[in-house]
């Protein structure tokens, strides 16, 4: 039963390296205020929420307090982003669908 458990526990290690490995992002350093990050246009998102942006910057910014950063993924990222498959208008062309 140990042997069995320390497989399994290995399995979940390492697919959850290769699912972390797979999300990449770029870390972009931001003011923190009552727990908010806020952007460069004064923007204020909360903890974990996210920033969904148009072209030319096509990109998906996630607020994180806790590295005074905003996480921000783009184009490479979209096939696997949760958001890819919400129904959309054609005229709304925000990330991921600018992705495209």
């Amino acid at each position: 039963m140990g042997l069995l458990s320390l497989t399994f526990i290995i399995a979940q290690c390492m697919l959850y390296s290769a699912y972390i490995a797979h999300c990449n992002y770029t870390v972009v350093k931001c003011p923190v205020i009552n727990k908010t990050c806020v952007k460069d246009d004064n923007t204020t998102i909360k903890d974990g929420y996210d920033i969904l942006c148009a072209p030319p910057n096509c990109s998906k910014w996630v607020c994180n307090v806790s590295q005074s950063a905003f996480l921000v993924y783009g184009c490479d990222y979209a096939a696997e982003d949760p958001y890819q498959w919400l129904p959309m208008l054609q005229t709304d062309c925000f990330y991921p669908k600018c992705c495209k």
